[in-house]
């Protein structure tokens, strides 16, 4: 054991014992070490090979556990993998020479060059040949894997891996971003090497082609029904029937409710203000007339005197008060259009006294009045509505806020005019683009989107509004067009098997590294990948389902943990070896050189 942690500790397991029990008992710290070092020293010479396996295993036990973590991986990745073996077996050796040598710090250090390199020399052999020695088990164990584990062609899972990264997304947000309603193939990044499997032709390219054309559709369809579902409460997916059809409800409850006047006399007070009102504005008497002779026939209830009086043919009812005072409003409106604002105040003070008479007598006519008023507004709020996108935004968002001011009926009718404006939009050449300008806060479309919408319920719309229009563009852009050069490009990427350890090694500028990238990129343009592996690829860039894109992304199965720990193992006895050849190499090499140095 003392002989095992020499080689964990670098050498210097003898003066941690001996200063522990020096410290425990009071023993002289240098009496100590004697005997500790005497007791290593006789079970050197009594088993010598022993003691060296023993040595070495106390070395190699670090790689073994940590996968070469450690010291093994300060500053290493700035050196190609021989290099940085290297670096690290004269760090390792020239520690341990200087921990196994006695005597002063001189003495040690006259060891250290000699272990340095040795370990320098003995490291990097031997974790080449330990790493050599695995690569057949792990070869198996990666065939085992594709075959048990239901697993592509190395090619096509090499393939998914580089989109992945180009995408800039983690396999996680990959797999949020399908379950949001998104696929791999409209990510933006990605859309070159996407044109790249529509050009490539085959099976893939129809599948492609199929998805991208449909989807469009799809996502604006589920974005209109989100957005319905917030601007309009009318139970009809054609908003301007279902509007029209609560429109004609609404008149038929008000001709109803306006029934109960038509036979009830006028009160005597109401009978003097209506001759009062029919006196001072004659010019509405006109068109009360008319009215009634076109609804029944008959003469009116009045008679227009030679000396401009009026006289009551016989007594009139509340419901005819009401036309009169109607006409009277009627008639102070078209004044005003016409520019003579002062008649039409005064006209208009007449039509109010008419009706302050009729609602003190009768206050139910004020209340039906009221909720035929409500009924109109709503009428005009859902017409303003549909012009809406012929507005400037800054006019709308002036309307909106006079709308809104005019009760909840007004702001449902107004946003149900809106969706109707939208439907509409939606059936002309601007539907591809309607979405991206709906999701574009810059544009006028968007702005008014963000005006007019429940402010509570925006993000989730904008949501699925995004998704159409990337859905949109993302069809656009690959299907669109002829193959350009950077798809041609992308064409000539698909199936090279690059692997991350192959791009770190020319990052790192490893000669070995950069021979066997470059061989792997000639021998990957020349071969690319089937029409089979395209189509198993592009399955995966239009799934919509998020289980299914996740187990190809990222294989989770008994066999792919296999293969990790049968990975990390190699790692371990790769690092332990390295280490594990410096205890011998660099006891040797600190040996020679501190003799030397000694004479």
């Amino acid at each position: 054991m003392r002989t095992a942690a020499q080689g964990l500790t670098f050498g210097v397991a003898d003066e941690i014992e001996a200063r522990a029990i020096s410290l425990t008992t009071g023993r002289p710290y240098r009496e100590v070490l004697d005997e500790v070092r005497g007791k290593i020293k006789a079970y050197q010479e009594a088993r010598p090979t022993e003691a060296l396996g023993a040595e070495i295993a106390g070395a190699v036990l670090p790689g073994l556990f940590t996968g070469g973590a450690g010291l093994a991986a300060t500053g290493a990745r700035l050196l190609p993998r021989v290099g940085r073996a290297a670096a690290v077996g004269a760090a390792e050796g020239g520690l341990y020479a200087f921990g196994t040598g006695e005597g002063g710090f001189g003495e040690r250090m006259a060891r250290v060059p000699g272990g340095a390199i040795a370990g320098g020399i003995a490291a990097p052999i031997a974790g080449e040949a330990a790493a050599l020695a695995m690569r057949p088990a792990q070869a198996v164990i990666d065939i085992a894997r594709r075959r048990l584990g239901g697993r592509g062609a190395a090619s096509v899972e090499r393939e998914l891996q580089r989109l992945q990264q180009e995408s800039g997304k983690t396999v996680d947000e990959i797999v949020a971003d399908i379950a949001d309603g998104r696929i791999m193939a409209e990510n933006a990044t990605l859309r070159d090497a996407v044109r790249a499997y529509r050009a490539a032709g085959g099976e893939g390219a129809t599948m492609l082609r199929e998805s991208l054309t449909m989807r469009p559709q799809k996502t604006r369809e589920e974005a209109m029904a989100e957005i319905q579902r917030y601007l309009s409460d009318v139970q009809d997916e054609n908003v301007l029937r279902g509007v029209r059809r609560s429109e004609e409800q609404a008149r038929v409850a008000e001709r109803a409710a306006y029934g109960q006047f038509e036979t009830q006399m006028a009160p005597p007070d109401v009978v003097a203000e209506l001759a009062e009102a029919l006196r001072r504005v004659p010019g509405a008497s006109g068109e009360v007339a008319t009215a009634l002779r076109a609804r029944t026939g008959e003469s009116p209830f009045f008679e227009v005197l030679e000396d401009g009086s009026f006289k009551f043919t016989r007594a009139p009812t509340l419901m005819e008060a009401e036309r009169v005072r109607r006409a009277i409003s009627n008639y102070a409106t078209r004044l005003y259009r016409e520019s003579q604002g002062g008649a039409g105040e005064e006209v208009a003070g007449v039509g109010e006294r008419l009706r302050g008479a009729i609602d003190v007598s009768v206050p139910e006519m004020a209340a039906t009045r009221t909720q035929a008023a409500t009924v109109r507004t709503a009428r005009d709020s859902f017409t303003q509505g549909q012009t809406i996108f012929g507005k400037s935004s800054d006019e709308v968002e002036v309307e909106f806020d006079k709308i809104a001011g005019m009760g909840d009926e007004a702001l449902r009718s107004f946003r149900a005019g809106v969706m109707d404006a939208l439907r509409r939009r939606m059936e002309t050449g601007s539907r591809k683009s309607m979405m991206g300008k709906l999701s574009d806060p810059d544009t006028k479309e968007g702005r008014i989107l963000r005006t007019i919408f429940p402010q509570d319920e925006l993000p989730a719309v904008l949501a699925q509004i995004e998704r159409a229009a990337e859905s949109q563009a993302a069809s656009t852009a690959i299907l669109g067009g002829s193959p350009t050069a950077i798809t041609l490009q992308q064409i000539q990427r698909q199936g090279v098997d690059l692997s991350m350890e192959d791009l770190s090694a020319v990052m790192s500028g490893d000669p070995a590294g950069i021979v066997r990238a470059g061989t792997k990129l000639v021998g990957g343009m020349t071969r690319g990948l089937t029409d089979a592996q395209r189509k198993r690829i592009v399955e995966v860039l239009v799934s919509e389902d998020p289980a299914f894109v996740e187990r190809a992304l990222r294989d989770e199965s008994g066999m792919a943990m296999l293969q990790q720990a049968v990975n990390r193992l190699a790692s371990g006895l790769t690092a332990g070896a390295q280490r594990g050849a410096v205890v011998p190499a660099a006891g040797l090499g600190a040996t020679m050189t501190g003799g030397l140095l000694a004479q």
